[in-house]
């Protein structure tokens, strides 16, 4: 099999693009050229990786399997490409990182401020992923680390908690649970109604596998399927949330109240995860010491523990 990187830049640049005409365009090359490409590269694999039967190119099921491994090694080529240039002297390189929400809002884009002024040739890109989403894209090197929830160990990663951050009620200024000046009970939620997360959020999975708060009760009334989508209910009286006092900031700075629960006290735990047995990139050595610097420079809160940060 003889398969070239012109073909596999050619194969993703179209599954990006859904159109071989802006593929082209983005490659610099003639749409013939990039035609002739993809059709070496199905013949080389002996299957078509896209469907041109609609409007829009569209990937077949093979060709979707493909893309992420195709992605992978045309990241990795150019991480070595650009390693043989100037890692030495760690001024370049390409940083993947998957993490929640709450930390890549607080952290992660801090922190990539900070790097730009010291390695301004560093390029990052961070990726909103759910628990399982950074833990797949980091045992597959389509990225170099991630800042996530874990339940439980995974086979093949190295996980080192960073913080960890109490849980609390989210509501508005207009709420009954506005009359409280102090810590909630759990219980004291029962009455009212709740906006939860989707059950595939990790920060809505540490409620559910709580035994202690597995109640009728907690079924939700109205469920949404990412942090944005709270705040237009919440400012409008709609209910209640349950998050974590770090996810809960942006809402806070919005201008919603936090309670902190108690009965029992509930903790989000974060973890740094790379892969077992990897090294870190200098540039991404240089996005975590940048990481670890955003952290230590938190502002102070009394529902977030700084646990490492070396």
């Amino acid at each position: 099999m003889n398969i070239t990187i012109k073909q596999l830049r050619a194969f993703a640049a179209v599954a990006r693009e859904g159109s071989f005409t802006r593929a082209a365009a983005k490659l610099h090359v003639t749409q013939s050229t990039l035609t002739a490409s993809i059709k070496i590269l199905e013949s080389e694999i002996g299957c078509r990786l896209f469907d041109r039967s609609t409007r829009e190119v569209a990937l077949t099921a093979q060709g979707e399997k493909f893309l992420p491994t195709t992605d992978r090694l045309l990241r990795e080529l150019s991480e070595a490409l650009e390693d043989l240039q100037d890692t030495a002297k760690g001024q370049r390189g390409f940083v993947v990182v998957a993490a929640a929400a709450s930390f890549i809002n607080y952290v992660l884009s801090p922190a990539v401020v900070q790097l730009a002024k010291i390695h301004p040739n560093i390029r990052v890109r961070l990726c909103d992923e759910t628990t399982a989403g950074s833990c797949r894209r980091v045992l597959s090197s389509e990225a170099d680390f991630a800042v996530t929830t874990l339940f439980q160990d995974v086979e093949g990663l190295d996980a080192t908690l960073v913080l960890t951050d109490a849980y609390g009620a989210v509501f508005s200024t207009n709420h009954p649970l506005n009359e409280s000046t102090g810590p909630i009970k759990w219980s004291a939620l029962n009455p009212h109604t709740v906006v939860k997360l989707d059950r595939s959020n990790g920060i809505q999975a540490l409620i559910d596998m709580n035994p202690k708060l597995m109640r009728k009760s907690q079924e939700p009334v109205y469920e949404v399927g990412s942090m944005s989508s709270l705040f237009p209910l919440l400012v409008r009286d709609l209910g209640y949330a349950t998050l974590p006092a770090m996810a809960a900031q942006p809402l806070v700075n919005a201008g919603l109240n936090f309670r902190p629960l108690q009965q029992p006290v509930l903790r989000r735990n974060l973890y740094f995860v790379k892969k077992h047995g990897r090294d870190l990139s200098p540039a991404a050595q240089a996005l975590r010491q940048s990481m670890n610097d955003a952290l230590r420079q938190l502002e102070h809160n009394e529902h977030i523990r700084l646990v490492h940060a070396k």
